[in-house]
């Protein structure tokens, strides 16, 4: 949550600056290239983060191995997906033509997938203390170098500012986590008999890629659709209001459920009281972030500029009264993960996507980037209406210990 928290404010930051040092068509060419490389760097994470999460806790001796062969397996799935998108020229209105540009846009997809990962990799080995420390710097490093790029290239700065402080990330964390903190895991947790079946992983792997890729098609797809409907300067004014709610609390709300996941993982003894905790905490975090945010949304926006605080006004209101609905889908579905009830995550997140993308594109044309506030708040009262009386239901029936069969049949 500090990495989270801090990375938000130094995201509202960074984004302030390119506003203020660049043209609205600038930012929302760089904002497209940055969501397709998150778009195509969580393709090709395989799903790894939630599994990390999941079972890195209980991995034992076979904890290197897990982690070495899932970095190179979707380092190369990076690769392909990356050159894939570049040859059928997905990104022709926001990737700059030459060649140079499109093949560090390649190599972007492959540092994001690996920086995404090693986040995971921490978490799940109780070793979050380094996140915040990570993530800050590299936030932090973003916005010195920003005026840098922008001097050198206007068009591709903003890019470029946001991608090389990866590379430096990557070295130091994964030095860190090879050289010392998976050998100490593996000394201190010898034992995986609690580990999965290569059989069984593979089929959770599968059903929370399937999870996976249709909930990133959500979140990433939104920014291409915009640029494509309405151009580029209205994607900036999309851009820095999903940023704010969705990158900045719906983040700390994700943090919250992923910690539970991680901590139940480990002690599942105390499963009931680690809901407890979680439910608190979001609590914490949802009220007065959405109650703030919904006040001064005009002046938050207008750090941005005043044109900003004009067009993202509205949608951004919208978007945070949407996330106690999210709220409650994220806590299902770490519940859902805790009973290994993986493929109907996929098969809920299939038909979420399908209510959002019918409202979306029916009313863009009418009412532009509102349209997005539309569907996220239609689809915020679904979610709740469907898993909230679920979700209390399954928080009742906690025993005091994990036992997947049993508690599945009982929330089902």
């Amino acid at each position: 949550m500090v990495s989270s928290g801090g990375s938000a404010v130094l995201g509202v930051v960074f984004w302030a600056t390119a506003a203020r040092l660049t043209t609205a068509e600038n930012v929302g060419r760089a904002s497209a290239e940055i969501a397709a490389m998150v778009l195509l760097a969580n393709l090709s994470q395989l799903s790894f983060t939630t599994i990390f999460d999941r079972f890195l806790p209980v991995a034992g001796d076979r904890t290197f191995k897990f982690v070495t062969r899932a970095y190179a397996m979707c380092a190369v799935v990076a690769v392909v997906v990356g050159i894939v998108y570049v040859i059928a020229g997905f990104g022709h209105r926001y990737i700059p033509a030459p060649f140079g540009w499109k093949v560090l846009f390649v190599a972007s997809v492959i540092l994001w997938t690996i920086f995404v990962l090693q986040d995971s990799v921490l978490t799940g080995l109780r070793a979050t203390r380094w996140v915040p420390v990570e993530n800050i710097t590299f936030s932090a490093a973003k916005i010195a170098l920003l005026p840098v790029f922008l001097a050198l290239t206007a068009s591709c700065g903003v890019f470029l500012a946001w991608t090389v402080p990866v590379i430096v990330a990557i070295g130091a964390v994964n030095w860190y986590l090879f050289r010392k903190r998976i050998p100490t895991h593996q000394a201190s947790n010898s034992s995986s008999e609690n580990f999965p079946s290569g059989r069984e992983l593979v089929s959770l792997a599968a059903g929370q890629y399937a999870t996976g890729l249709v909930s990133t098609f959500s979140a990433n797809i939104v920014a291409l659709i915009v640029i494509s409907r309405l151009g580029a300067a209205e994607e900036a004014y999309y851009y820095l209001p999903a940023l704010i709610s969705s990158g900045g609390v719906g983040v700390l709300l994700y943090n919250l459920v992923t910690s539970f996941l991680v901590e139940a993982s480990t002690d599942p003894k105390e499963l009931r009281e680690h809901a407890r905790v979680t439910i608190r905490a979001a609590i914490v975090v949802l009220v007065p972030s959405v109650t703030i945010g919904v006040a001064f949304a005009p002046l938050i926006l207008r750090i941005f500029g005043p044109e900003y605080a004009i067009h993202g006004t509205t949608l951004l209101r919208m978007l945070l009264l949407s996330l106690p609905g999210y709220a409650v889908s994220a806590f299902y579905y770490s519940l859902a993960w805790l009973d290994r009830r993986v493929w109907w995550l996929a098969t809920r997140e299939l038909l979420s996507a399908g209510v959002y993308f019918v409202i979306l594109l029916a009313c863009i044309d009418h009412f532009g980037i509102l349209a997005i506030g539309i569907a996220s708040l239609a689809l915020s009262l679904l979610l709740t209406v469907l898993f909230l009386p679920i979700s209390i239901r399954r928080y009742r029936m906690m025993t005091r210990s994990i036992d997947p069969q049993r508690d599945a049949a009982a929330s089902t």
